[in-house]
């Protein structure tokens, strides 16, 4: 690899933290950077989107949450920012995120297609207004949008910065042959493994049907959702599908820093006209790039199982538990991740609570934390055990609503022989000595006194004991 390339591929590593993605204005991806899956096929889709319909020059910035424009929850803002005559930076940052039940996308919240935000180096106040008058705008909104507009530009400046002072010229041949290395490179890794064909199914607890086929031949991977149900309560978006895929085909055999569209150009997917992976407006997208998302992601891991028996791994439980407290207009989301499945000579790992103070949550709630640990599996035993999930319990000193939701508990995929299942998602109230499970998708009224348990899913068990 040459000198320009490890360096562009440096710069780029460097400049693109959290969700983010730099592409042309062609429409290449030069790269794609994020945690969350569903960011490896909505953001290069939010940048064509908005070029689209947008006239884009140096320095504007579009605004855009709109799953069916490349958006993904309707709490994640999309930023699309020109930063010079053909590149575009798409940034995508997140508000207080909640759980969202409902019947159709404009009853998730407040809807934004692409729009500009900032022309000729001046907000457009009118659209933030707008925006604020908004019964559904989050409160501090345009505050939040104008801080993360002064940041982008200090952030693009930086890159400039950089670029002048090392003397570097992004060309179309470099990035030619970035793109055509990329792509080789992803290749060769999936080359390397077995080849093969599988099949599976995967039911989410609604009824949907997610039926899976893949081939892996020469270094290239076609998926076929041929068979999946029409939507009933998920339903996902076409970019959001594709990028779930990718992230966990690219996380498996290690390409995952190399998201591009050379990269992007080994996985091809066909998907039936109706079926809930090809959502359409105004369907809701929340369960779909939450639950869906995980179901994805499982039946892509037991396909590579069923492929390459020999690096073969127990189900990861990809569904977290997500409840959501709401008292005197506040609200506080808690979401407990599932735990790893294992996989031959090595455990799973142990589902850990991120970004969470439990201090604060008493502070603003009416609750009180009685236990926050991991869960104790009986379920995902095996010579190697599943990573264990989480367990927590509280206690509500005053009446309040929650929201929650999960996923896959129900209905359990077929596993290869050597492994198992790991404990599902579940949810328990106890009132007044009474004692019940609580379905895995709900909305009610907490009173003073009740016992709220919530437990998210462990990893599956690897192996014979």
């Amino acid at each position: 690899m040459s000198y320009h390339i490890e360096l562009f591929h440096s710069l780029l590593n460097e400049f693109l933290q959290g969700e983010a993605a730099l592409m042309t204005l062609d429409g290449e991806a030069l790269a794609v950077r994020g945690s969350h899956a569903v960011t490896y096929g909505t953001l290069t889709t939010a940048g064509l989107t908005a070029c689209k319909y947008l006239k884009l020059q140096e320095g504007d910035i579009a605004l855009l949450n709109d799953p069916y424009s490349g958006g993904s929850l309707l709490s994640e803002m999309t930023f699309v920012m020109a930063i010079s005559e053909d590149l575009l930076w798409v940034s995508r940052r997140s508000l207080d995120k909640s759980v969202k039940i409902a019947k159709s996308i404009e009853e998730e919240g407040l809807r934004i297609p692409p729009t500009p935000l900032r022309q000729k180096n001046q907000l457009n106040e009118m659209i933030l207004n707008a925006m604020q008058a908004h019964p559904s705008c989050p409160p501090h909104f345009v505050e939040w949008l104008k801080k993360q507009c002064a940041e982008m530009t200090v952030q693009a400046k930086k890159l400039f910065d950089v670029l002048e002072y090392t003397g570097f010229t992004i060309t179309a041949e470099l990035i030619e042959e970035y793109l055509e290395l990329s792509k080789q490179s992803a290749s060769q890794k999936i080359s390397e493994r077995a080849s093969g064909e599988a099949r599976v199914d995967v039911v989410l607890d609604s009824g949907e049907l997610l039926r899976l086929n893949m081939e892996i031949h020469d270094g290239r991977i076609s998926i076929d959702f041929g068979g999946s149900s029409g939507a009933k309560t998920v339903s996902l978006t076409e970019s959001a599908t594709y990028g779930a895929c990718f992230r966990a085909l690219s996380c498996f055999y290690g390409f995952e820093n190399i998201a591009n569209s050379g990269s992007f150009s080994i996985l091809q997917i066909s998907k039936p006209a109706g079926c809930w992976l090809v959502g359409k407006y105004p369907a809701p997208t929340y369960k779909g790039m939450t639950c869906g998302v995980a179901a994805i992601e499982t039946a892509v891991e037991l396909a590579l199982a069923q492929i390459h028996q020999k690096q073969e791994k127990s189900l990861t439980n990809h569904c977290a538990l997500r409840f959501d407290l709401l008292h005197k207009n506040k609200h506080a989301l808690l979401t407990l991740p599932g735990g790893q499945g294992a996989q031959a000579g090595k455990e799973g790992q142990c589902a850990h609570l991120h970004s969470l103070s439990l201090e604060q949550v008493e502070r603003d709630f009416p609750i009180k934390f009685l236990r926050v640990d991991q869960r104790a599996s009986s379920g995902g035993k095996g010579k190697f055990n599943g990573g264990r999930g989480l367990i927590v319990k509280l206690e509500v000193r005053e009446d309040l609503q929650a929201s929650w939701m999960t996923d896959l508990t129900l209905h359990r995929p077929r596993l290869p022989k050597n492994c198992s299942h790991g404990d599902p998602s579940e949810m328990s109230l106890e009132r007044q000595g009474d004692h019940k499970n609580l379905p895995v998708l709900g909305q009610q009224s907490f009173k003073a006194g009740d016992v709220i348990t919530l437990c998210s899913g462990s990893g599956g068990g690897y192996g014979k004991e």
